[in-house]
């Protein structure tokens, strides 16, 4: 009874609120000229008011000898209007009431007062006039007017400005984005959605709070005027805010976000700059800040080679390098597009950044296969560091050619590992893939091999520290399944996937790099860096929220040919359902969030080499069969081989549930 005793009354509250705030909507929205009559007529009502009042406290009584004092009464309030008239305060919207507005206030109580000593001159009363009285008069016409146009402000700001907004998230981030959101003028903070049930029928920041599961979530949004809804999370893993965002955008109503942790605390954005959810919003939101003095470990002052530095990844590590201040940055790549776009961009920045001298980079054409080319890199830069990020990544052209994704992949590797080693490189570093784990493809296999080839190598040597760092799909790189989808989007459909319930990991390409840079920092030799890349994304679901991202329908929901399509097209030859980051089970965290390191099976470098040298022979001869089957054999060393993926397979073994077990087995 008490329960519903509350919930009548604080509905009474509302419904009064509501009328207010209709109440200052309609006045808001009356045309200037009226509300310029309004202010006018205010301010003639309180120099009335003041001079009443001046009389009253100089003697103490109430004023009420309007015989002798009447055209004062009716003379002070026009001069009044027409000295703010003259000043032109009535040419300020009430919203935009300033402290060059108070002057102006000022000035005009002034000349009000000093007008009423003309008239006492002009027209004495027939009573006495103390020149106390027109200090008094001067200081209340002042205060009121000045503090009916705060009072104006205060009740327009409150009634009606910027889009009624609702905000989902009760917590520390959601709070202080509904204060800052109160001083600015786009968005207006009415309500508050939270997942916790506590807070049911609860007032947090003066606004209430409506749970996230409350089957009429929808009617309250719409009873409280509601036109948008911003996600106020920050924390939220990627999986978690993709979960956040189909329920908010399911109710119907226009979905944005604020930035992530990691955009705030780097300080590339701030609180209240509300946005269109993106893409990375989904699949990065869980990065997490750098570390930039591990970052700089082996690079700062140092001379940074990063092969195949004009691709997705390559690019980018080529920019956080060149942040951290190396003494010299050689970008080899074998792709003269992309070299003269990486050159292009760097003249730029340094064009614009007025750099002359420090900003120093050397563009390289050449390929990782040429042995000769490589010796003479490395002994004519004397290289410090490097980040071998050259390779073929895509899995069906590889798949295809397996002797050439061999030369690059495991030979080309080999070439730039034994110059380094031969030339006193400190530091060597491997980006390799999740393919690599349990490939079923040509393409993971020979980073697989590539990765054994540095595990031996480790162990034979200690003048360079040899390490690898194995992570997943990066957005928007070459290849990726994020631009596809753009791209067939934008042309109207249809989306292609290859299997409904195929899963992969994402992370986003300035993530990987700096964690990379990071990796490089704290590798001992030999090591295995594998990256946190949170949950594994269902592909399927990622083309739907996309098609929604880009304010584009499904024709499955709408029945419209015109929508975008979803068509299953079936595996590629190789392709896996889904993805792995550790081949053991054995692996612990550094002291790096995000990255841990695996201990892993490794082959003797005399044991390697003898399959190694097989292996350069069948590619020679460009025997795929041969090829294919020496690295599966080296990749599954110490692992059983899992059976080959068929059409007949898949949906047997490729539950969603399932998927996601095993993908979480990995990680754990």
């Amino acid at each position: 009874m008490n329960m519903k005793k509350s919930q009548d009354q604080r509905q009474t509250s509302e419904r009064f609120s509501q009328t207010l705030d209709g109440l200052l909507r309609n006045l808001a929205d009356t045309g200037r000229g009226l509300k310029q009559a309004l202010s006018m007529g205010a301010d003639a009502t309180l120099a009335i008011v003041s001079l009443w009042l001046a009389y009253t406290l100089r003697h103490g009584l109430p004023f009420s000898d309007f015989r002798h004092t009447w055209y004062l009464f009716l003379l002070m309030p026009a001069l009044t209007v027409a000295v703010f008239s003259g000043l032109g305060v009535y040419r300020w919207v009430i919203r935009s009431t300033n402290q060059r507005l108070f002057k102006q206030i000022i000035k005009g109580s002034i000349l009000s007062g000093a007008l009423l000593v003309v008239l006492f001159f002009l027209i004495p009363p027939d009573r006495s006039n103390p020149r106390s009285l027109f200090v008094i008069y001067s200081m209340l016409l002042l205060l009121s007017t000045a503090g009916i146009r705060m009072l104006w402000r205060g009740l327009f700001d409150s009634g009606e400005r910027g889009a009624p907004t609702a905000i989902y998230g009760a917590g520390a981030g959601g709070i202080q984005l509904a204060n800052m959101l109160r001083g600015g003028g786009d968005y207006r903070p009415v309500v508050f959605i939270d997942d916790d049930v506590k807070l049911t029928g609860s007032t947090v920041s003066g606004l209430p709070v409506l749970i996230g599961s409350n089957p009429a979530l929808k009617h309250e949004l719409k009873r409280h005027d509601v036109q948008g809804i911003v996600l106020a999370i920050p924390s939220l893993s990627s999986a978690a805010y993709q979960r956040k965002l189909s329920m908010a955008d399911s109710l119907g109503f226009h979905v944005q976000t604020m930035p992530s942790v990691a955009e705030l605390m780097s300080g590339t954005a701030r609180m209240d700059e509300i946005r269109e959810v993106s893409i990375s919003d989904i699949l990065g939101r869980s990065e997490v800040v750098p570390d930039v003095e591990l970052m700089s470990r082996r690079v700062t002052g140092k001379t940074v080679l990063v092969t195949g530095g004009g691709g997705s990844i390559g690019s980018e590590l080529c920019r956080q390098v060149m942040k951290l201040a190396p003494r010299q940055l050689l970008i080899l790549d074998n792709s003269e597009a992309n070299l003269y776009h990486i050159t292009e961009e760097f003249n730029t920045i340094a064009k614009d950044a007025e750099i002359d001298g420090e900003f120093n980079f050397k563009p390289i054409l050449g390929s990782v296969t040429n042995k000769r080319r490589i010796n003479k890199l490395m002994a004519d830069y004397a290289v410090d560091t490097v980040f071998h990020a050259a390779a073929y990544k895509h899995v069906p052209i590889v798949e295809a050619q397996p002797d050439q994704g061999v030369a690059v992949n495991v030979f080309g590797t080999s070439i730039v590992l034994d110059a380094a080693i031969a030339h006193g490189v400190s530091d060597f570093l491997l980006i390799s893939t999740d393919k690599a784990v349990r490939p079923t493809n040509a393409m993971g296999g020979s980073k697989r091999v590539a990765e054994l080839i540095l595990q031996a190598k480790a162990r034979l040597q200690n003048t360079t520290r040899i390490s690898m760092v194995r992570f997943g799909n990066v957005l928007g790189s070459s290849g990726s399944v994020v631009p596809k989808f753009q791209k067939q989007i934008n042309a109207g459909g249809p989306i292609t996937l290859t299997h409904r319930n195929i899963t992969r990991y994402f992370m986003t390409i300035p993530e990987a790099a700096q964690l990379v840079l990071q990796a490089s920092a704290i590798a001992k030799g030999g090591d295995v860096f594998v990256l946190d890349m949170g949950e594994p994304v269902r592909i399927e679901e990622l083309a739907r929220t996309m098609v929604r991202l880009y304010g584009k329908k499904l024709k499955e929901d709408t029945g419209n040919p015109a929508d975008i399509d979803i068509v299953i097209e079936g595996l590629r030859p190789g392709e896996k359902m889904y993805e792995e980051l550790f081949i053991s089970d054995s692996c612990e965290q550094t002291e790096v969030a995000k990255i841990s390191s695996a201990d892993e099976t490794w082959m003797p470098w005399n044991e390697l080499v003898k399959v190694l040298d097989e292996l350069e022979s069948a590619a020679a001869e460009e025997d795929s069969a041969t090829i294919k089957s020496l690295i599966m054999t080296l990749a599954f060393a110490g692992h059983k081989q899992p059976d080959a993926i068929t059409a007949d397979t898949v949906d047997a073994q490729s539950t969603p549930d399932l998927m996601t077990a095993q993908a979480v087995t990995a990680v754990s």
